[in-house]
């Protein structure tokens, strides 16, 4: 920089050094302010490059927990139909033979295990009320083969209801023991439906 005093020294003689000297000080100056100014562009640009992988991460790191929580998701559905279809399969095919067997019980009455059948029944019913004077309500379609096991301890009563089967009454009417053949059938079809949500589940 061009001190005070050289400016009162100027003169035709020593002008052009002074202009050069002022432009080399003008230099030095620019290219101090310009690699300054360099130098702030290069940390700003640092910093922003640094900023911008941040932020990059940040979202890289949003959108994989993004991706995977949809993935848990997509597979628990996968996982729920892919029960859901099982269970409805399993459940046509219970309903099914449920279907058959009791097209087949209508059968049963005129089979000739079925006086045996019914004195199980009847003892069956017989533990569960738990009473030595039990009532047993029988189909009037069963009065012929009811006979067969009238010698069992109990009070025997013709019903109106058609299905194979009887049902069972303590004697006080407090406890009652339906095992006509559909009541059997819902017992054992809710049974093997436990077990295949098991399966399932």
């Amino acid at each position: 920089m061009m001190k005070e005093k050289d400016i009162f020294k100027i003169n035709g003689k020593n002008a052009d050094e002074l202009c050069l000297k002022i432009r080399e000080e003008s230099f030095g100056e620019e290219q101090l302010l310009l690699d300054k100014a360099n130098k702030e562009k290069e940390r700003i640009l640092s910093e922003a490059i640094k900023e911008a992988e941040r932020q990059t991460s940040a979202c890289l790191f949003a959108a994989e927990n993004e991706i995977a929580r949809i993935r848990e998701r997509i597979f628990s559905i996968v996982t729920m139909e892919r029960k859901r279809i099982f269970l409805e399969g399993k459940s046509l095919f219970i309903t099914d033979v449920f279907a058959g067997v009791k097209q087949e019980a209508e059968n049963f009455r005129s089979d000739k295990d079925y006086a045996k059948f019914l004195k199980e029944a009847i003892l069956e019913g017989i533990e569960i009320v738990d009473s030595s004077n039990a009532q047993v309500f029988y189909s009037y379609l069963d009065e012929g083969t009811i006979s067969l096991v009238k010698d069992l301890p109990v009070e025997f009563k013709k019903s109106t209801f058609s299905e194979i089967g009887v049902i069972v009454q303590s004697q006080d009417g407090r406890l009652l023991f339906d095992n006509r053949f559909s009541a059997r059938l819902k017992r054992a079809y809710d049974e093997i439906y436990m077990k295949l949500l098991k399966e399932a589940f």
